[in-house]
């Protein structure tokens, strides 16, 4: 056997066994991995809340007083749209929410005054009231005006109408301590004064400087002046008086507008 055919067949033997080892290799060898698929994270839930409505204080009285001003306006539109009175310009510093009522045993003491406010004060404004009054016995109901802090015996001006013998009359007076200094209207008759027993009768009083206008109904009873000057400003009451018997004044609807800017 020659060396050459013998060293060919040698030769395509080793490479027949190298080529069926990789073949092997190849066959057997393990698929590249692929990852899972993967589900999305899911979101977690934040539970939304609804808002809820918060009042506003400052804004809730805010209205209600552009409100009562407005209430006011009307009235005073009504009562002084052909005065000489400036009121367009004013504004409302005190509104009664309750009845002021005042029950009298006749003779009365002199403690039938009620304050409005201790922190109330002015100089120049508009002062309405609606007032009630019964009564057995002849009696008046009234307002304090610019009165010194002690309402009861402070100076200050007294506004009051009554009934005298049958006759309706008012005043605007200056008193202290319970005493009678001068007079600013001196006696005043009106035939607008409901003398009837349980009648309502309502009362607007212009204070300017020295100068005071009385309304009764919604009719002009004049203008009258205290040209000494003696209470320029001060705070306000209601008050009233009994003869003899039982009566009471009770104030409603009541309302002060100043005229000081």
């Amino acid at each position: 056997m020659k060396r050459f055919p013998y060293l060919a067949l040698l030769a395509l033997i080793l490479t027949a066994i190298a080529c069926g080892t990789q073949t092997a290799t190849a066959t057997t060898e393990a698929p590249a991995a692929t990852d899972a698929p993967v589900d999305p994270p899911t979101a977690t839930l934040v539970p939304t809340i609804a808002p809820t409505a918060t009042l506003d204080t400052a804004a809730t009285v805010a209205a209600q007083s552009t409100q009562a001003a407005g209430a006011v306006l009307t009235e005073l539109e009504e009562l002084l749209a052909d005065s000489e009175v400036a009121y367009q310009d004013g504004h409302v510093i005190w509104q009664q929410t309750e009845p002021i009522e005042i029950n009298m045993t006749g003779p009365s003491s002199d403690d039938t005054s009620v304050g409005i406010d201790e922190k109330l004060t002015a100089a120049n404004f508009i002062f309405k009231s609606d007032v009630t009054w019964e009564a057995t016995g002849w009696m008046y109901c009234g307002a304090i005006l610019r009165s010194e802090p002690d309402i009861d015996t402070g100076k200050q001006y007294q506004f009051y109408f009554l009934r005298l013998s049958g006759l309706p009359v008012w005043y605007i007076d200056l008193f202290e301590n319970n005493s009678f200094i001068n007079t600013i209207s001196k006696e005043q008759q009106s035939s607008e004064i409901d003398m009837a027993n349980g009648a309502v009768n309502q009362f607007v009083l212009v204070a300017q400087d020295e100068m005071f206008i009385v309304y009764f109904n919604g009719v002009r009873q004049g203008r009258f002046f205290d040209n000494s000057k003696q209470r320029l400003d001060g705070n306000f009451g209601f008050f009233a008086w009994q003869e003899s018997g039982t009566g009471s004044c009770k104030f409603e609807n009541s309302w002060i507008w100043s005229l000081d800017k």
